[in-house]
């Protein structure tokens, strides 16, 4: 499977299992656009942004979170601190070949910069006025930012 698809438009289901190195690509647009389509209810609005954060799993594994930040101030350097949303499923294991949390940050940049591409995902992601992507302790790169009026 290539390129990102409207999984509500192809109901959830009927995806080929794609070629081994696509495996994770694949697994990562399902978990995003998920976690993107869960039922908004109150918590969107107080959303300012989405910060992808790596974060090692296991002895030598990493996996990448996604949280909803209330604050976006980058005068402040904990700015994504300010948790105020996590999907159902709010982590996604990155594969055996990221060796460490610098790897996953290029590794989830990139993905994320295909789906901010994307006219599906991308209108999707840039609902929310900044992107982000990091190490979960560390500095975050803002990947995404909306333009100020």
């Amino acid at each position: 499977m290539t390129g990102w698809i409207n999984l509500d438009a192809v109901g959830r289901a009927g995806i080929p299992h794609p070629a081994p190195d696509a495996r994770f690509e694949d697994a990562f647009r399902r978990w995003l656009l998920g976690a993107l389509g869960e039922p908004a209810g109150s918590w969107r609005g107080s959303v300012r942004a989405l910060c992808f954060n790596v974060y090692p799993a296991a002895a030598a594994d990493h996996a990448v979170e996604l949280i909803g930040a209330a604050d976006c101030d980058p005068a402040a350097a904990d700015w994504a601190l300010d948790e105020v949303w996590l999907p159902s499923r709010p982590s996604l294991a990155l594969p055996d070949v990221v060796r460490d949390a610098d790897d996953g940050v290029l590794v989830v940049r990139r993905l994320l910069r295909e789906a901010l591409a994307d006219g599906f995902a991308g209108a999707r992601l840039k609902r929310y006025p900044r992107i982000a992507v990091g190490h979960v302790d560390g500095a975050l790169d803002v990947v995404w930012e909306r333009a100020p009026i």
